[in-house]
């Protein structure tokens, strides 16, 4: 199955409370104060039905699984399974689609010789 619209990934509501935040509301839009900076107003707005959040202050922003890469620090097939696990879902893989619905670039074999990126050299005498 391929993930078709942010209502296909797990809960922003689920994610922002794993992070600290603290939301009373389960739709429409909130206002919130960031859980990813020591925010004294509420900087934060989510819009729990888009499945999308925003920070006016820091700028964190994306939907449920942009937000678990960017804080993680993973790409996005991991993150999704780091969202899965908080939400508490079991969500099928996303199957060679990015988050915005277009294709994945494919993966090539080839590697260009004049770059050692991946290539752990050794130094000879050592």
């Amino acid at each position: 199955m391929v993930i078709k619209n942010d209502n296909d990934l797990p809960s922003i509501r689920e994610i922002l409370i794993h992070y600290g935040a603290t939301l009373r509301s389960t739709h429409g839009q909130v206002n919130l104060k960031c859980p990813f900076h020591s925010d004294t107003h509420q900087s934060g707005s989510a819009n729990l039905d888009k499945n999308i959040y925003i920070c006016f202050a820091c700028g964190v922003q994306g939907n449920s699984v942009q937000i678990v890469s960017s804080q993680e620090g993973v790409n996005i097939n991991e993150a999704k399974r780091i969202a899965e696990r908080i939400a508490g879902t079991g969500y099928p893989t996303l199957s060679g689609k990015h988050l915005s619905g277009g294709r994945l670039p494919k993966k090539s074999g080839n590697f260009n010789s004049n770059s050692t990126s991946g290539i752990i050299r050794r130094s000879r005498g050592a």
